[in-house]
């Protein structure tokens, strides 16, 4: 009881201190690699030196080892602070989480405790040559779908899809260059990167969590198709990593992803795969999984969305690490920053090896920007 209301009292002094400065979130899922939605959209302040803008959020969440039936409460607030001059932009993202275990990225600000953790997420600087040829250093998002739109301010779901942070590594120390260049109602997205993986992994041969601080080089390519005035979004993307860890074996991953948007009709949809520990050409396992999510648009304010996700993590042990979610859920944004999210979820652990199960998900998001 006392350690729950230490967390609610976290909560409730993060969301006190940001009273009064709520504004327009941004719009709900985007397609733009590298986008920062809760920032982008927002017209830097000119009477404070720092663009400052976050969310305060609250979810009732399943564990994603499904097959323990572990539901708990989440509390967690994110900060974004920003800077542009001229061609220059500086970004960085911090966020205080009371379940730590659901987010690998970031480094640690203070010391890690079972119930709280701080860290610095991201903190780049931009240099925008043109809007074709942009070059970015520092601690980057590596650029899935998820990880670029993670934000639960934007986001339609209560929880992410199974594949996020499972297939890919999430963050990494290094830098990136990437554009947009469109030609009529089409256009192309691209992002090559390179440095040090920041992802936490979790090594089952040893029950223990370290930090990969695997070298990675890779790159994301996106095709936006013109759409003939049929669909108003019609992006295809195609994601591929190459990593070598400290013990020299390598790593291949790539991944599709497809986003369709008509009236009020939305359709996102990924694939990730990974060939984990090749020697001589050959994997020691693979991991891999897939989504598909339509939405609705019932009304200006609220938002009808559904999900068929599955995971495999490791293809030598596939009927304990096969995981299937089915989720149907509404999203009601009152006021533009303020999002009210539940969701109704079937579980299937281990391949279907256990009885199917089923949870309800619940989320409540305040969107802030300063002043």
């Amino acid at each position: 009881m006392k350690k729950y209301l230490q967390i609610k009292m976290f909560s409730l002094c993060l969301a006190a201190a940001t009273a009064g400065l709520a504004q327009a979130p941004a719009s709900s899922e985007s397609v733009q690699p590298q986008e920062v939605p809760p920032i982008q959209e927002i017209s830097p302040n000119r009477s404070f030196p720092l663009d400052v803008a976050g969310y305060v959020d609250f979810r009732y969440l399943n564990d994603d080892a499904f097959q323990q039936h572990n539901f708990f409460r989440q509390y967690s607030a994110s900060l974004f602070l920003s800077k542009t001059i001229g061609r220059w932009r500086f970004h960085s993202e911090f966020n205080a989480d009371t379940a730590p275990e659901l987010d690998s990225d970031g480094i640690h600000l203070i010391r890690p405790r079972p119930s709280l953790s701080v860290k610095l997420d991201s903190a780049f600087l931009n240099y925008n040559i043109r809007d074709w040829l942009q070059v970015q250093t520092g601690l980057l998002f590596i650029p899935t779908y998820w990880r670029t739109h993670r934000y639960q301010s934007t986001t339609l779901t209560v929880d992410e899809p199974m594949i996020d942070q499972n297939i890919f590594p999430t963050a990494l120390k290094g830098g990136a260059l990437y554009g947009d260049k469109y030609w009529g109602e089409g256009g192309v997205s691209y992002m090559l990167y390179g440095g040090v993986d920041q992802q936490s992994d979790f090594r089952e041969t040893t029950q223990t969590v370290v930090t990969e601080g695997a070298h990675v080089i890779g790159g994301k390519f996106a095709v936006h198709l013109p759409s003939r005035e049929f669909f108003s979004t019609f992006d295809v993307a195609f994601h591929r990593l190459h990593q070598v860890d400290r013990g020299g074996k390598p790593d291949e991953m790539y991944g599709v992803e497809l986003q369709l948007r008509k009236s009020r009709f939305e359709v996102l949809g990924e694939f990730d795969h990974a060939s984990l520990d090749l020697v001589n050409g050959v994997r020691s396992h693979i991991r891999q999984g897939y989504y598909v999510q339509p939405s609705y648009r019932i009304t200006p304010k609220l938002f009808a969305v559904v999900r068929y996700d599955r995971l495999n993590r490791n293809s030598f042990y596939a009927d304990q690490n096969s995981l299937a979610r089915q989720s149907a859920g509404l999203t009601y944004r009152p006021i533009p920053s303020v999002s009210l999210k539940i969701e109704a979820d079937r579980y299937e652990p281990q391949a279907g090896r256990l009885p199917a199960y089923y949870g309800v998900t619940a989320g409540a998001v305040w969107f802030f920007h300063l002043p």
